[in-house]
């Protein structure tokens, strides 16, 4: 099987849809015409915690505006992120998880806790979701670490 040249095919990629962008956006446009797209890999369980949190925090505002949704959700956990990157410490994802929660109770997710028991991580069945359709009903509890499965759409 001849070898195929990956960094060409992802550079022509990015070539294109930076062609397809606009080179300056408008302040008037809706929030997610101004935002970058960026995928994502999430376990079943994070997507699914994170699909019923957006729409609990939907029906409990106040204030009718913007829609909360899933990216909106990522975003501010990214914001959280890099406000602390001068914590962020550590090889792979759990020892960069502890460095930025140390003040925060020890996650006690059925991921976490496997892979502290038994080096291993649990597992989900992929699912490709787009974050403007709805979300599936699957609820489990939300957990921070493990292995990416379900992939969402999102805009940073």
């Amino acid at each position: 099987m001849p070898k195929v040249d990956l960094a060409d095919k992802l550079s022509a990629a990015r070539a294109r849809v930076d062609a397809e962008l606009p080179e300056f956006v408008d302040a008037e446009a809706p929030m997610f015409a101004r935002l970058t797209r960026k995928e994502t890999r999430l376990r079943e369980d994070q997507y699914a915690e994170l699909s019923a949190l957006a729409r609990s925090l939907m029906r409990r505002r106040r204030v009718k505006g913007e829609r909360i949704t899933e990216n909106t959700l990522i975003r501010v956990a990214v914001d959280l992120l890099l406000a602390r990157r001068d914590e962020l410490r550590g090889s792979d994802e759990d020892e960069l998880r502890k460095s930025v929660t140390h003040g925060v109770a020890e996650l006690q997710t059925p991921v976490a806790q496997q892979s502290r028991s038994d080096g291993l991580r649990q597992s989900g069945t992929p699912v490709v979701c787009d974050s403007d359709s709805p979300a599936p009903r699957l609820f489990a509890p939300l957990a921070l670490a493990g292995s990416p499965v379900p992939t969402i759409g999102v805009v940073s």
